[in-house]
């Protein structure tokens, strides 16, 4: 027989379910703008019924509330975690490509390179009028210095934007590395709270919310496995579960630990006009010390848009096979994969070398070249290694090093800040040797020797002499003059153009000894150079630009349509897991009415049983 106060209790059990009911019901309306918060829900089953030996057999008890559950679906946060990292890669490419874009200036008009051609045609053009007018030859001299600064300007803003990716870079890193420990301290709590049986769902959300932060960065995999009390056959699964993050095939969280990521600055540029202190990204050991390189390019995410940008040399690197090499002193020789023209040279002076998969230092190098300036044989001396302490030790070769490959830099596809710089080097090599050769052919106003009109300063502030430099085949040494040692960043008029309008050459020497001041066979040649299609594959000095500018915009039009795609995705994903895991204020607000109203039926059940038990204990006698 059930006890007298059964039906008592039974309202009791439903008073306490409603009042949790209430309050779960109060949190979720509390979090309605909460970002990265789930709707929890309580749930509930009925009581353990009371077996009776009445006829009618088994009494219900009422109700018991279970768990309150967050509604979350982690097949929806697996799909928004892999768009946010696509989309993230395409956006931040774009952005950093579009403010790349800005610096060609070609809109502005006034400023752009197009306008300073023409300034620069016209100037040609005054000369030709007065080839013997000193006042004609300051303003060509004035605008061709300035066309050089405009080209100047232009690299170092590529650089300077470089510089500013890689600022970027270090943040990601850091953001990435505060994002780990977070998610590790609260994975640490969420296991503690939940092996005794609780849900620890406020947390659970508080890491969801990282874990979608850290998706932007980098492509990541999540996985959570029942924590197991027991081993073998005997184990058996406890409430808690366990999570595991991995980037690549490395950890990066798990329940037992967390792993940190190293900016690493390079011992040497990889490319001839790269900002200083750029950095890599290494995987962090337990000691401190470096560990395994991490390949931000291939894990997607805005990390693989920066290095991009930063990096991305269309695949263009210096790649070949060592032929050759000699263990003391330490050198080697690599045979390019295709023969390489000076203008298209960007190799650094002095920089890294990767070997058989491990890097080496070099100091200098020297190539064998054709009579068409086609580098091949590329020769590598005084090779250096570091120890696994950061020192620099004389470098020792594998003995099968020879037939293996070799390669400085990277293949990254993408044409980032390496690939214009390199475009812009071979326009300012190129259009210098074809207007070198006229005016070295030629004499200056005082019947001396032509100089070379454009070039660069060396590190004692001397022109490089350019003239008789790359005739015929030879030897070209890093170290030596060369239009090699010519770049967009240092391009500039000779010095003594800038200062002294005679060396300024118009005419050839027979010319200036007969005393024909007026004769302009040069001049004439150069305003031909300007509009000579065959300088470039691309054509003119402009077309060749204008060809730039046009890929530049081709890319930015190709990650605007990815981004944009992308974007969409994400949208549309966010919106589904919404639909199960935010708060809908209507839903809230009917819920609200309608467990208050339980709640009043709940204490009127109690209200009247109390009359029963009172007619029955006090007015009937029992």
């Amino acid at each position: 027989m059930p006890s007298t106060f059964l039906g008592l209790n039974t309202g009791l059990s439903g008073l306490n379910y409603f009042q949790n009911a209430l309050n779960t019901t109060s949190h979720n309306i509390s979090n309605v703008n909460t970002k990265g918060y789930s709707r929890q829900e309580i749930m509930a089953s009925a009581s353990n019924p009371l077996n009776v030996t009445a006829s009618y057999g088994m009494v219900g008890t009422g109700v018991s509330a279970t768990s309150v559950e967050r509604q979350r679906d982690f097949y929806y946060d697996t799909k928004y975690w892999k768009s946010n990292t696509t989309y993230n890669k395409y956006n931040i490419a774009k952005e950093n490509l579009s403010q790349l874009q800005t610096y060609m200036n070609e809109i502005s008009g006034e400023s752009g390179y197009t306008a300073w051609i023409s300034r620069l045609s016209n100037a040609l053009q005054e000369v030709a009028d007065n080839p013997s007018d000193n006042t004609s030859r300051i303003s060509y001299t004035l605008t061709a210095d300035s066309f050089t600064d405009m080209v100047n300007e232009m690299s170092n803003n590529f650089q300077r934007t470089q510089k500013s990716i890689n600022d970027e870079i270090e943040l990601a890193v850091s953001d990435i590395n505060s994002l780990a420990k977070q998610i590790y301290e609260l994975t640490q709590q969420i296991i503690s709270i939940e092996i005794s049986g609780a849900n620890a769902n406020d947390l659970r959300d508080k890491r969801g919310e990282c874990i979608d932060k850290l998706s932007k960065y980098t492509e990541i995999e999540v996985e959570e496995h029942s924590i197991m009390f027991g081993a073998g056959k005997d184990a058996v699964e406890s409430h808690a579960e366990a999570m595991s993050i991995r980037i690549g095939n490395v950890i990066l969280v798990d329940e037992m630990e967390y792993h940190q990521l190293k900016v690493v600055p390079r011992d040497q540029a990889l490319n001839q006009n790269d900002a200083e202190g750029l950095v890599d990204i290494h995987w962090e050991n337990s000691d401190g010390s470096i560990g395994e390189k991490f390949n931000a390019v291939k894990n997607s995410g805005s990390l693989a848009g920066l290095f991009d940008i930063r990096d991305g040399n269309n695949g263009e690197n210096f790649k070949g096979d060592v032929i050759a090499k000699t263990d003391t002193p330490p050198t080697i020789t690599v045979a390019l994969s295709e023969a390489l023209h000076v203008s298209k040279l960007n190799i650094p002076t002095q920089g890294t070398i990767t070997l058989y998969g491990k890097d080496y230092l070099y100091d200098g190098w020297e190539a064998e070249y054709d009579s068409d300036g086609n580098l091949n044989n590329f020769i590598f001396t005084n090779l250096l290694q570091k120890t696994a302490d950061g020192n620099k030790v004389t470098a020792t070769f594998p003995d099968d090093l020879v037939g293996h490959p070799a390669s400085i830099g990277t293949v990254n596809d993408t044409k980032g800040i390496p690939y214009y710089q390199a475009q812009l080097n071979e326009m300012v090599r190129k259009f210098s040797k074809y207007m070198n050769d006229l005016t070295t052919s030629g004499v200056d106003a005082k019947g001396e020797e032509g100089l070379d009109m454009f070039t660069a300063e060396d590190i004692y502030g001397n022109d490089y002499v350019l003239k008789g430099t790359m005739a015929g085949a030879g030897v070209l040494r890093s170290s030596e003059s060369s239009y090699y040692r010519i770049t967009a960043v240092n391009w500039e008029l000779n010095s003594q153009w800038k200062t002294d309008a005679d060396k300024v050459v118009v005419s050839y020497k027979d010319d200036i000894e007969q005393g024909d001041v007026e004769s302009r066979p040069i001049i004439d040649k150069i305003i031909y150079g300007l509009t000579d299609t065959s300088m470039f594959s691309q054509g003119t000095v402009s077309q060749f630009m204008q060809a730039m500018t046009t890929n530049m915009a081709v890319d930015i039009s190709k990650m605007t349509v990815f981004s944009s795609n992308h974007d969409d995705i994400r949208y549309t994903v966010d919106n589904q897991r919404k639909s199960v895991s935010s708060v809908d204020q209507n839903e809230e607000a009917s819920n609200l009415v309608k467990f208050e109203n339980l709640y009043n039926l709940a204490s009127k059940i109690i209200s009247v049983l109390n009359e029963v038990y009172d007619k029955l204990i006090n007015e009937t006698g029992l």
